[in-house]
Order: C-alpha cells, then structure tokens, then sequence
C-alpha cells in the first residue's frame, strides 16, 4: 500500500485525515477484529471512515467472491457441480472451474452498469427516473391517527399476522383512484421500447456482495450525510476489466421514516409497526403488494442502485411507483447492496436485526458517534412499568374481553387470561413490596402464585403474532378520545406493560430490577457487552468511531472485554486545525468546586472576578459549562445579589440555559453577531446545548469549563451500578481495594466523557480559533488530564498565577484579531 494514497478521497486530504485512513484500512487488512478512533469535529470523520472502507472492499471483493458458495454455480445455475462430482476432479479442473464462474460473476457485473448507464434504462423509466440532482419530497408533518370510526372487527386479534403471508398478486381495490394509480403506474412500467428490448434481461441482475459495510448512527440527519458524503469519491471497481462501477447503497429505515400508505403513515411511532402488520395481513396495503412483485422490485433496485439515495430520495421513488420503500430496501439487502445505513437501534437489537434480514456475517461494521455506544445499549434493552401502566392496563384487558368474549377463539380467551394474570401478579407485587431504591430479582416477583408456570417467551409471541396491545390499545382509545384529544399522541400503556415483561426472563447477571421513584418498577441492563457480542462475534471487523472517545477504557472494559488487546486498534487523531488555532489553560488558583465547596461566596466572588477579567480579552462569544441546573441557578441568584451584575458581565449580555428547554440559542447567537461587544452563555453539561450544537467561530472563541461535572452518587440507578460494580470486581478475585478503584475510574469515566463532550464544542472546522479554560485545580492532575481528548490534552498551556493566564491570552487573541484583518 502507497503511503501516499488518498483512497478516492474526493479532496486533497489534510494529514490528519490521511492518517486515520491509514489506520482503518490497515485494521481491515490485518484482520483485527475492533478498531477504535477518535476524530474531533470538523476533521472530515465521514469520509475518512468511509472511504478507506469501501476501497477496502473493492480490491478484496474479487477474493471473497471466490470463495463463497457462489463459485459452485455460474449466474445462471447452468454450472452447478455436486460436491461429490467436485471431490473426484483434479485441482486443474476445480481451478479451472472457479475461474469460469468468476468470469461470468464479472461479466454480470459489468452487464449490469452498462444497463443502468443505458439510454434504454432511461427510456423505460424516464416519468419516474431520480437523478442526482432531483428535489427532495418533502414530507407532510403526520399527525398521530385515531381509531374512532373503526368497524369493531379491526379490533379483534389476528390469528396469523407474519407479512410473509402476502400474495403476490394485488389484493381487490375497488376505489377509482387507486385503480387509476396502478394503470398508471402499471403503464410507466411497461414494455420497453424498440430500443430498450435490445437488452438481454440476464444483464440485468445485482450480484450478491459477498461482503456489505453496515454503517450505523444515531440519528437519520447523520445517516443522511453519509449519503450526501458517499457521493463525493471515486471508487475503482472491484474488476480491472469493468471500466466503472456504482456504489450500491441502501439506507435502512423506520417505517415512521419511510412509509407512503397514508393510512398507516399517519399514525404515531409507537404504534405504527402494527398498524403496517395489520394492513399488509389484511392485503389493504398496495405499496406493499407491489413491494413483492419480481418485475417492479427490479424496477425500484435499478433506481435505487443507480445513484447514492437518501432516505427522502426513497420515499420519492417508492411514491412515484407506488412502491413500499420499507420492504422493498429490506429485499435489496441481498441483492448486490455494498454499504447499508441504519440507525443505532436497528443494528443494535437481535430481533429487529433478524426482522429486517440483516445478516452480520464477515461484513464491516461502523459505528459513529459510538461515544453513545454503551447508553443507547443500555437504553434499549432496559424497561420501566409504573402501577398506574398496570392499572390501566389491567382494566383494557378487562374492557377488551368484556366487550369481546364471545367473538374470540378459546386460544385468544386463554392467552388474554394469562396476561391479566402477569398483570395482576405485578400490582400486587409492586403495592406489597415498593420502596423507593430496593433492588429484586425477577424470581421475586411470582413468589407465593402460580404466575411462574407461564411461559413469558411464548406469552410474548402471542401477542407479537396476533398484535394483541395494538388492538386492546386501539380499542380502549376509541371508546375514551374525543374529537378534541384524538390528536394527542401518547405511548399506548400495554406497549410498555409488554417491553417489561420481556425483561422478566432475563439473566440475572445481565442487569438489575429495581423500585424508582412514583411507584415504577425499572428494568436495568448492566452488562452492555453481553448484547453486544453477538455482533462483534458475526462481524469480520468493527469499527467505533467519534469525536470524543475518551477515556476509552470505558469501551475496553465494559463494551468488549471479551476481546483481546492485540485485536483492538486504538488511534487518536490530532484536531484538522493549526496547533496555535487552540489553547487549553488550567484555572487553578482558589478554584475547587466539589460539592460541599461550589456554592462558597468567596469562590463564587473570584469566579465573577475570573469573568469579568476574561469578558475584556475575549471577543465575541463566551460559552461557560456549569456542572448542573442547581448550580447555575445558585450562582447566578448570589451574582445578582452580591455582585450587582444585571444583564451583562462587562460589555457581554448574560444569556443562561434553563430546565424548561426554552431555546436560548438563537437569541444567544444573534447577539453575538450584532458586533456590539459579544455574549457569554451559562449552560449545563449534560443539556440541550452540551452536545449536537456547534458553537462555530464568533459563538465561541472561549469554552469555560467551571469544575469536574461528577454524576449525583446518589441517584438509584448509580448506586446499582456501583454496586453490581464492586461485585464483579470481588467475584473476580480482587480485592475490596481494586473494587474502590473501579468504582471511582467509573465516576471518572462518566464526568470526564461529559467534559470532553461540551468543550468539543469549540472547534468545529479547519480555520476555527478557540481557548479552553478548565477551571478547577483538580484539573491539574495527570490522571484527569489522560483522560481529555487527546487533541485538548496535548495543547495545555502552563501558566504561573491567573496574571500570566490573562496575559499570554490577551497576547493571542490580539494576534488573531491582527490575523482576520
């Protein structure tokens, strides 16, 4: 490999850049199973991950097409070999075997970009063709569905719900317009014209991908720039002989995301899985009908692979050929498909993965914003139920079989009996044993009934299989909401009632039950790497990616320590900025503020001395990260007594985040760029403004860092943590010594990742300038320093006294001014 190479990156590549694509390839080449970096904002991390990956896999597709299953067939089955009859052949002719069906595969591939780069293509699509540069559809705000007006069937429970029961042919539409919509539809997917029927249809197949890149994110908006970024490059093919070859891209998404049946896309997320269920059961769904059918499927592949797409892309075409979007993505998953995106929640859990037929094996998996990594792990396989849920879903229940008992089958009576009773078994048990913080185990929970003979696993597919929350929910809503609170959209109760009886059967080991506040019941997962292996294990790499990912023993310890060491590749990168673009200074004089000392008025004194000091040097914008609410109220209630600050703090106007999430922003914004001296906003680690906003040149030329942002030991699920924490380390054979460390690198590690999040906030693109200004002496600790982001880290500015801190600042920033001119 050219130490020089750039693999397609659309631009010259900042060294920075250039060596984190060095990393991620050479951790693909080399075969290491997990590969971890860290890319500050505003250092192009997209492409620097995605480029080296996809140019990974075109030189390494031909290998693996070799070696898969394919190679016993050609394109078109004609040159199937038994394994028998292979076994008895000399090598020559195996050889000779496989590179036969090797050529067909690239001659197939090659057929194909010719057929989507041909007029005929063109021509036998054009009314409904997407290019590049087509408008987005915008999507209509959908408003949360109501079911008053449903005939009373709709509410009675499925007996066989899987959408694999479909047919094939169209289900019977007697509405004029949707018969206009599918001649319509039907004609735009004609017969192709005299030029298009030249085409032989065998070049016009998607070969399976014998590797995929899954790329994997928070949000959809971040997915969508992977989309818009995954444009930008120009990959080599994976054949010498091919002179071009496409990128084929499927993002993957919710149905809320994707849906175009308005009935179904109407209503509200909670629900809106089962509404779909329910009308592709019923063959009310055409989109999906048309999703199934072999020639319009093509249809929607072609365009689909012919250009990167967006998820609005997709919904533009499955609404211009009345075409699911959801299922059909899901069909091209093994149909030629290269890089998949897909939010967190669809890669992280089991069965939504087998649901959607993602198979993990031997692919390339990347994870970014993977600083969220081990919460959202934690999030999505934990629950809570309170007695109210219970209550009212006990009396759903009630309502339900009342009002419908004579009308379901023995199975659906029995079935619902039982769930009555887990229901039942659970108020008792909460109203007997409640105490806000007390820990118990799920075996607890059917002490003294007969409840434990129930089989949850089946319980659970039951009312999977026959949407049974979705209909009792509908059901109850259409008796109780008006005209007036249809709109009001709610989480259905049994849906939650639902997601904690799951949790009922987990191992022990895995996660802790627990009282929370409100009579509520609270499942918490607690060993984040059980779930996760399943995809390192099927994987053939993964990749952990983000701009902040220290400290990264976090990942080590609690994500994969089933991994060893010489399978993990951690690389940190520099920022893309100039080293003198950023400074880091540690206040330390007078200033510690733990818990017991924050509120003390000389140190609060010194902190508005500190500001008012800083305010005259820095130009522009000021963001200040307090360590909570509380402390920020407090502050500036003693500011505005004993220091008479008002409005301002010198020439910047005071603007404060609160707890109402009231949108500070934007007023903060449009002061700072009146020019009329600058701002400074008081936020809180933690909050809406700590992470996803990007306080880019004039809004933030200082980040204030005011103390070390520790959780509240306090907090119930803390303690449980701490607790579960210690035993593992004893259980391990440590001792009560090595459990205290742990427990304290675990407060650590949650206050330092919180840190590191907010004053990213700084630097947000190359020529971006910025100080940070870490104000405690417990900063000063080598121990907290090792664990700043590295590119904070490495650019601390050593000061004698606060004098020679404003001065060497007051000097920089008078450079930079001289700079802009």
């Amino acid at each position: 490999m050219n130490g020089e190479e750039n693999y397609g990156h659309p631009f010259q590549p900042y060294d920075i850049q250039l060596q984190l694509m060095h990393q991620v390839y050479n951790t693909l080449e080399s075969g290491k199973k997990i590969g971890i970096f860290e890319s500050p904002t505003g250092t192009g991390k997209t492409l620097s991950l995605i480029c080296p990956t996809v140019t990974w896999l075109r030189r390494n597709k031909a290998h693996y097409m070799g070696k898969s299953k394919e190679t016993s067939s050609s394109v078109d089955g004609n040159l199937t070999k038994s394994d028998d009859e292979s076994d008895e052949e000399p090598s020559w002719v195996k050889e000779a075997f496989a590179e036969s069906v090797i050529k067909e595969k690239v001659r197939a591939l090659d057929e194909y970009e010719k057929y989507l780069g041909s007029k005929a293509f063109k021509a036998k699509y054009s009314s409904i063709y997407l290019s590049e540069d087509s408008p987005k559809v915008k999507r209509k705000r959908n408003l949360p569905h109501t079911t008053v007006g449903f005939e009373e069937n709709e509410f009675l429970p499925d007996e066989n719900s899987s959408p694999s029961t479909g047919c094939k042919k169209y289900s019977d539409v007697h509405d004029d317009k949707k018969k206009k919509l599918i001649n319509e539809v039907n004609a735009l997917l004609g017969k192709l014209d005299q030029e298009a029927e030249s085409i032989d249809e065998a070049t016009q197949t998607a070969l399976p991908c014998p590797i995929k890149i899954f790329y994997a994110s928070r949000t959809h908006s971040q997915l969508g720039q992977l989309a818009s970024q995954l444009r930008l490059p120009n990959f080599p093919p994976s054949f010498e002989s091919m002179e071009h070859e496409r990128v084929k891209f499927v993002p993957l998404a919710s149905r809320k995301q994707l849906c175009i049946n308005p009935k179904v896309s109407k209503t509200s997320s909670q629900v809106i899985n089962d509404y779909c269920r329910d009308a592709v059961s019923k063959k009310e769904c055409v989109p999906y009908t048309r999703s199934k059918d072999p020639e319009i499927l093509h249809a929607f592949r072609d365009h689909a692979f012919y250009a990167i797409h967006d998820i609005e892309d997709m919904v533009s075409l499955g609404r211009a050929t009345s075409t699911c979007p959801y299922y059909a993505l899901r069909e091209l998953l093994h149909d030629g498909v290269e890089v998949v995106t897909l939010p967190y929640q669809h890669l992280l859990v089991e069965s939504t993965r087998e649901a959607l037929g993602v198979d993990l094996k031997d692919s390339i998996v990347i994870i970014d914003e993977a600083h969220n990594l081990i919460d959202t792990i934690n999030a999505v396989n934990s629950a809570e139920v309170s007695l109210a849920d219970l209550q009212s879903s006990k009396l759903g229940i009630t309502m339900y079989e009342n009002k419908f008992a004579k009308r379901l089958s023995p199975h659906n009576r029995v079935n619902l009996k039982r769930l009555l009773t887990l229901v039942e078994v659970l108020i008792v048990f909460l109203q007997q044993n409640y105490k806000n913080g007390k820990e118990f185990e799920s075996h607890e929970v059917f002490e003294g009934t007969n409840a434990d003979v129930l089989n949850i696993h089946k319980l659970e597919q039951y009312m999977k299989t026959t949407k049974i929350a979705y209909k009792i929910d509908s059901y109850i809503k259409s008796q109780n909401e008006s005209a007036e609170t249809a709109a009001v959209e709610r989480q259905p109760v049994l849906f939650k009632v639902a997601s904690f009886l799951k949790t009922l059967s987990n191992p022990s080991l895995e996660g802790q039950f627990f009282f929370e506040k409100g009579k509520v019941m609270k499942y918490m997962l607690l060993e984040p790497s059980n779930s996760f292996k399943s995809i390192v294990h099927a994987a053939r790499c993964v990749l952990l990616a983000g701009g902040t990912m220290e400290p990264i023993s976090d990942f080590t310890r609690d994500l994969i320590p089933f991994v060893d060491e010489n399978q993990i590749n951690k690389f940190a990168c520099n920022h893309v900025i100039p080293d003198n673009n950023l400074n880091t200074f540690i206040v330390t004089e007078g200033f510690e503020f733990t818990y017991d000392k924050r509120e003390d008025s000389r140190t609060l004194s010194d902190l508005y001395d500190f500001f008012s000091r800083l305010v005259k040097i820095v130009p522009d914008g000021v963001v200040v990260f307090l360590p909570s609410y509380k402390f920020l109220e407090s502050l500036m209630r003693f500011w505005n007594s004993t220091c008479k600050v008002g409005a301002c703090i010198g020439n910047k106007k005071i603007f404060y985040e609160s707890a109402d999430k009231a949108d500070v922003f934007a007023k903060y914004a449009e002061e700072v760029r009146k020019l009329t001296g600058g701002a400074i906003l008081f936020a809180v680690v933690g909050g809406r403004l700590s992470e996803g906003i990007n306080f880019q040149n004039e809004l933030a030329r200082a980040v204030v860092m005011v103390g070390l942002p520790y959780p509240n030991l306090f907090s119930g699920e803390l303690i449980i943590k701490r607790k579960h924490l210690e035993q593992k380390v004893l259980k391990a054979n440590g001792s009560s010594q090595d459990a205290k460390r742990a427990t304290r690198e675990f407060y650590e590690n949650i206050c330092m990742k919180a840190v590191n999040q907010s004053i990213g906030r700084a630097i947000r693109h190359a020529q971006d300038y910025a100080n940070i200004y870490l104000v405690d002496k417990r900063y000063s600790s080598i121990q907290v320093q090792t664990k700043l982001s590295n590119w904070v880290a490495k650019r601390i500015r050593h000061t004698t006294s606060l004098d020679d801190l404003f001065e060497k600042s007051a000097k920089w920033y008078a450079n930079k001014a001289q700079d802009d001119r």
